[in-house]
């Protein structure tokens, strides 16, 4: 009796059916799909000071200190432009400081220089220089009514500021040309090419050195009302001193988003600075979003 075998065709469908849903699972559909994505920035005005600390040690009298180069960064969203620069010098030298042995009584924005990216000078961020109180000798300042001297590491030259109407703020200004040698040719301020712009305030005259021989040549000086001091600047372009044809920004152009304008930091230590620390000065950058 012959047997057969029905186990073989059960064995055979079987693997041709494992075979078949394996080559099924091998060719599964696959899909994608997108989502769409806003990102809206608001509007934001800021500029950053990179570094924002600046040392300078070790500076005996008469020398100028290294450049520290640093950045102005526009760390905000919207554009800027007018930017400008000044120190609190007005705020911490409050009283005449010479003839003291404390170096903390002299501001450290008063021997502060910056330079832009054009500029071939360094120049004085905010400088005040205060009256004698002693006569000059061999001195011909004619009118005036309060005298100093304009200091830088080498020389000093001379000032006189006389009255005006009211006082200090509509007189006049003159500097002298040459550096001091204690002779009357070197002791005789002019005013010549020095212009009145007019009061700010009712605190400060402000006028504009425009002769090309003077140490102060395009630079703006303001004369406190009261004939004390003088304050000596450049980019300093706040609503009390921004009426000076020479107060200049450090960049009028817009500065766009994540640029940045470079710049120096110098100080000058003028002959006769006391030993010490000078009054820690303050650094500020001003500029509007456009």
């Amino acid at each position: 009796m012959v047997k057969i075998n029905t186990f073989l065709p059960v064995l055979v469908a079987s693997v041709f059916l494992l075979a078949f849903f394996s080559l099924q699972i091998g060719f599964s559909a696959q899909t994608t799909d997108t989502a769409t994505v806003n990102v809206s920035v608001s509007s934001k005005v800021e500029i950053s000071i990179l570094p924002d600390v600046f040392n300078f040690t070790s500076l005996a009298p008469g020398d100028v200190g290294p450049f520290l180069s640093f950045q102005i960064k526009n760390t905000g969203s919207v554009n800027v432009t007018n930017i400008f620069a000044y120190v609190d010098t007005l705020d911490k030298e409050t009283e005449r400081p010479y003839g003291t042995s404390n170096a903390s009584k002299y501001s450290a924005g008063g021997v502060l220089l910056i330079k832009n990216e054009t500029d071939t000078q360094p120049w004085f961020l905010g400088r005040i220089e205060w009256n004698l109180t002693y006569d000059v000798p061999n001195s011909n300042l004619g009118s005036a009514v309060a005298w100093g001297y304009f200091r830088n590491t080498t020389s000093e030259y001379l000032w006189a500021v006389s009255n005006g109407t009211n006082n200090c703020t509509d007189g006049t200004f003159a500097i002298e040309d040459d550096p001091d040698t204690g002779s009357t040719d070197t002791r005789t301020p002019t005013a010549t090419d020095i212009v009145n712009e007019g009061t700010s305030d009712g605190y400060w005259g402000l006028f504009s050195v425009n002769r090309a021989t003077s140490p102060l040549y395009g630079y703006c000086v303001a004369v406190y009302w009261d004939c004390t001091k003088i304050y000596i600047y450049k980019y300093d372009k706040r609503a009390n001193f921004t009426s000076c044809s020479n107060s200049e920004y450090l960049q009028a152009d817009y500065l766009a988003p994540n640029e940045a304008h470079n710049a120096e930091l110098t100080a000058y230590i003028p002959l006769g600075m006391p030993y010490g620390n000078l009054s820690q000065a303050i650094l500020t950058i001003e500029a509007t979003g456009v």
